[in-house]
């Protein structure tokens, strides 16, 4: 090989990613793991974020895929790997593609039989492999003479199936040479080849399901957003003038302006209109959900059994039959010919009828008074742009966010199924880097902060500059309405909020303001607008009992299935 056509094999998988459109990789030095940091540094155009904490690197590299189709995190062999892993199960159970790297012992040390530290007791280097393989889709530990292949062959796969990969790297194979990448990236299609019976006989009864249907509606989940199929699944609705309807992980996927629009749909505690659109049509195509508890509000869910046509990742079902290697794409294409050629249509008179979260409205009470979760709501929906990206942590911020009406291009994202608070300050970091185009509006809870506040230093390190709105209700509210709201193990430390920016950076321009009032909430907001560019960063102070009322829905939902016996 010539110099010029040569490479590491670190420095081949670097130029992997930058292909597939990462350019910041985050994580944390450790001295397994250096010789990948040097390709990261010494590839133009790559950003090294190096982070405060493993768990912090996964959940920004989470959120920074979900902006751009892939995320990467490096940390070091057991200790590093295993303070990540949280974050790497997060994004397994919510279909997220991300590639964590971990360097590991040389293979040197390992022959000699040295008993290295980060390691169990023991000869093996295979303990956190092993653990690995139950939350990432596809492993491999790289050789220099198989490194290219499975190198390729990983980052395809995570694009593919949309869930994180595992990647172990030994120091001394990370710098061993090996052949420059001398063709793009194999494409990441289906694996395997759809059977052409099962598309037709899938096809076949889809449209006979149809053609004897009065009405149909459309519920969306998140995988059409990570396969960038959001607008192909619109497109089908709009074939036929369906109602479009969403579970709380897709909300802002679907413009909440569009006539089709027909809200979010929680279950028992969904609008009269959303739940008429979702549960009385003949037929239901749902399209990339997951029906979990924390979505559809305690299982409270009525979607139609016989007339139901759900669409999964890699296969689709119409009713009991299920239709094997059918993909979304495939999916989503047949039924929108078969929608424009039919004669189904939405149920009538369902646009007149009225919700009970269509958006949320301030109350009568004087603006001098205490800030409460009505006022706070409203004043965010007041303060809304097209294009926001709101990022909300699990409990009171995201079930408060999930009421709002997002302005077009507007999105919310949160992690209500993994549900790991303290997900949303770092992911924050992840999506201002992955979208630098947009506005990040970042709320979440005090309990959920002080899991993750380390990571505001690396934000503020990084010059990113979202709004951040801290709900300081002294404690985990939501677990306080779940049970025994009186108990000590509900409190945590009071921080001194407005010191907390300067305390992390020296050199810290951010905006701090506590507001008590709605007044004074109003008034933060406003001065954020005027300060674009800068952190603002407002401190909402709210009573530890009050909460946004789709959690109070969620909660009595919940108390009504498990008899008022929670765990959290």
């Amino acid at each position: 090989m010539s110099a010029a056509s040569t490479t590491t094999v670190a420095g081949y998988l670097i130029s992997r990613l930058a292909e597939a459109g990462v350019v910041s990789v985050f994580g944390v030095p450790g001295d397994y793991n250096l010789g990948l940091l040097d390709a990261v540094a010494d590839r133009p155009g790559m950003n090294w974020v190096g982070m405060a904490s493993e768990q912090g690197a996964g959940y920004a590299a989470d959120s920074y895929a979900r902006q751009r189709g892939l995320g990467a995190l490096i940390t070091t062999f057991g200790v590093g790997e295993l303070s990540a892993a949280n974050a790497v199960a997060g994004a397994y159970a919510e279909s997220v593609p991300v590639v964590h790297i971990v360097g590991t012992p040389a293979l040197s040390a390992r022959r000699d039989g040295l008993v290295l530290h980060h390691n169990l007791p023991g000869h093996s280097y295979r303990h956190f492999a092993t653990m690995a393989a139950e939350i990432t889709v596809a492993q491999a530990d790289l050789r220099p003479d198989s490194a290219a292949a499975e190198i390729d062959r990983v980052i395809a796969t995570a694009v593919r199936e949309s869930r994180p990969v595992y990647l172990t790297i030994p120091a001394d194979v990370a710098v061993a040479p090996v052949a420059a990448p001398a063709a793009p990236l194999p494409a990441a299609g289906r694996a395997g080849t759809l059977d052409p019976a099962i598309q037709r006989a899938f096809a076949s009864r889809a449209a006979s399901l149809l053609d004897q249907a009065d009405t149909a509606a459309v519920l969306v989940g998140h995988l059409p957003s990570r396969y960038q199929l959001t607008s192909n699944v619109t497109a089908m609705a709009r074939a036929a003038g369906l109602p479009v309807a969403v579970l709380s992980m897709a909300k802002g996927d679907v413009a909440e302006s569009d006539p089709l629009f027909a809200g979010l749909y929680a279950g028992a505690a969904s609008a009269k209109r959303t739940r008429l659109a979702v549960e009385d049509s003949d037929v239901l195509i749902t399209v990339g959900v997951t029906l979990a508890d924390s979505l559809t509000f305690g299982g409270t869910h009525q979607l139609p059994v016989a007339g139901r046509i759900d669409l999964a990742a890699d296969h689709a079902s119409i009713g009991t039959v299920s239709y094997p290697g059918i993909g979304l794409a495939d999916a989503i294409s047949t039924l929108t010919r078969l929608l424009e050629a039919g004669h189904v249509h939405a149920r009538p008179g369902i646009e007149e009828e009225a919700g009970a979260h269509g958006g949320t409205s301030g109350d009568d009470a004087c603006t001098d008074g205490q800030l409460t979760q009505r006022h706070l709501w409203a004043s965010v929906q007041d303060f809304l742009q097209a294009g926001d990206l709101i990022i909300a942590d699990q409990g009171t911020a995201f079930y408060g966010a999930a009421s709002l009406t997002l302005p077009d291009g507007a999105r919310l994202i949160g992690q209500p199924l993994w549900a790991s608070i303290g997900w949303a300050l770092p992911a924050a970091l992840g999506a201002a880097l992955g979208a630098p185009d947009r506005r990040v509006i970042l709320i979440t809870g005090d309990g959920a902060m002080q899991q993750t506040a380390a990571e505001l230093g690396t934000l503020l390190a990084c010059g990113i500059a979202p709004v951040i709105i801290v709900l300081n209700n002294d404690g985990y509210t939501i677990e306080r309405a779940l049970h025994n709201a009186s108990a000590a193990y509900h409190r945590i430390p009071q921080w001194d909020w407005a010191a907390l920016p300067a305390a992390l950076t020296a050199t810290s321009s951010a905006l701090t303001i506590r507001a008590t009032t709605p007044h004074r909430l109003d008034k933060a907001l406003r001065m954020a607008d005027r300060n674009a560019g800068r952190l603002v960063f407002i401190e909402a102070v709210l009573a530890q009992d009050d909460a946004p009322s789709l959690l109070l829905d969620l909660v009595r939902l919940l108390g009504a299935r498990d008899g008022d016996a929670h765990d959290d």
